[in-house]
């Protein structure tokens, strides 16, 4: 991911180069890819101290079902909108009834 990420940084400076055209665009895509490139060197930093995987506020130890989600977490809360979004439901629907069914007719 360290030599994916650093290799789209380096493509884009070199497009930034020659069209000048999309710098505003490619400014921001530079951007995210170095915060990228950032949370992924400093996940490989705590590995390398033995702290990856625990939360940088609390010290609580993060699961890892969720690190495989975001590798790059650096605290539990980097979770939150995964969290909701898992917890959301959606409408009960009857489907045993007829007008329920959507048919090739309807669209």
């Amino acid at each position: 991911m360290k030599e994916e990420l650093r290799t789209r940084l380096f493509d884009h400076s070199l497009f930034d180069m020659t069209y000048s055209d999309y710098q505003g665009k490619s400014h921001t895509l530079m951007h995210h890819i170095k915060e990228e490139l950032q949370d992924v060197e400093r996940a490989l930093m705590k590995i390398d101290k033995g702290i990856y995987g625990y939360c940088e506020e609390t010290g609580e130890e993060i699961p890892f079902e969720k690190l495989r989600i975001l590798p790059t977490a650096r605290t539990k809360f980097d979770f939150f909108f995964q969290e909701l979004y898992e917890r959301k439901t959606l409408p009960q629907y009857d489907y045993h009834h007829e007008e329920t069914y959507i048919t090739g007719s309807d669209f």
